[in-house]
């Protein structure tokens, strides 16, 4: 059975006659007869009862009417479907996010204008760090991902800028700092540092000390933060002060006073991270309105 016997009994059916259906379908009368008589053949009974007067369903005639009317509208809507999929218009999205990026104004508009613009695709965002993140992507449990910093080295990823961030120096507001951060970034040497376990993020680590030491800067580490909410927690308890990215603004304590310096004066960029070879259209299109600017992104993103 295929599925253009389906419908050829659909328009017999509708039009009560072979010959009628036969030239709506544009099809010589004797081949359509042949075609319902192979459909009969093979589902074993009458579908129509035949009179010089045209044709008329049987009681399995009329059932098959029904399920096969419905089948083929499901087979038209999955095709409807395949194409929406395949112009991204439909379907699903996993995009890993730390709890730093959710906070973010610019990240949050053009979620938001993505989802407006393809109300039927599925947008699931799964907090974690940027090293499980990089992980899950490579073994596809994700399509893509917020990093701030990876390795440029690994050619099975790939990245699109999202935004760029510098650095700010976090101090408890009780500090004596608080007011006026120092002078030189090296006159915090003696004071403790609240970092982070280098395995936790290497790049990032690794990016951070190149800062400290291009400012003379030798920390006192401290290294009991997992990620850059923990690192403000701590700053906030008075255990120290820390280096964090600018994007901590947005999800600061009160109890915690950011500073711009000017020993910190390096830039980096904020990517949705994804594999090299990802074809999905879905995520093409999410990537394109990720990294393109709305009409009205805030002035502060």
């Amino acid at each position: 059975m295929e599925i253009r016997h389906l419908r050829y009994f659909l328009a017999v059916a509708e039009h009560g006659s072979v010959a009628q259906a036969a030239r709506k379908l544009n099809i010589v009368q004797p081949a359509l007869s042949r075609q319902i008589h192979d459909l009969e053949e093979h589902l074993g009974t009458p579908l129509f009862e035949r009179s010089v007067r045209g044709v008329q369903l049987t009681a399995a005639g009329k059932q098959f009417e029904r399920d096969t009317q419905k089948l083929l509208a499901e087979l038209d809507a999955a095709c409807e479907r395949a194409l929406r999929a395949a112009a991204g218009l439909e379907g699903s999205v996993r995009i890993g996010i730390s709890h730093n990026h959710t906070w973010h104004p610019l990240i949050l508009q053009r979620l938001r204008r993505f989802q407006r613009a393809f109300p039927n695709v599925a947008l699931m965002l799964e907090p974690s760090l940027s090293t499980q993140q990089l992980t899950r992507i490579k073994e596809g449990r994700i399509d893509g991902g917020f990093i701030a910093l990876r390795d440029p080295n690994d050619a099975e990823l790939c990245g699109i800028k999202v935004l760029s961030s510098g650095l700010l120096l976090a101090v408890p507001s009780h500090s004596k700092y608080a007011k006026k951060p120092p002078a030189r970034l090296r006159d915090l040497r003696d004071e403790p540092c609240v970092w982070f376990p280098r395995e936790r993020a290497p790049v990032y680590h690794d990016y951070l000390i190149h800062q400290c030491q291009r400012a003379g800067l030798s920390p006192r580490l401290v290294p009991i933060g997992s990620d850059v909410v923990t690192t403000l927690g701590m700053v906030a308890a008075g255990m120290g002060y820390s280096i964090v990215t600018e994007i901590s603004k947005y999800n600061c304590p009160k109890e915690v006073v950011l500073h711009h310096h000017p020993d910190l004066s390096d830039v980096h960029d904020v990517e949705l991270v994804m594999r090299s070879d990802a074809d999905s259209p879905i995520l093409r299109e999410f990537a394109r309105v990720m990294s393109t600017s709305g009409p009205r992104e805030s002035k502060h993103a």
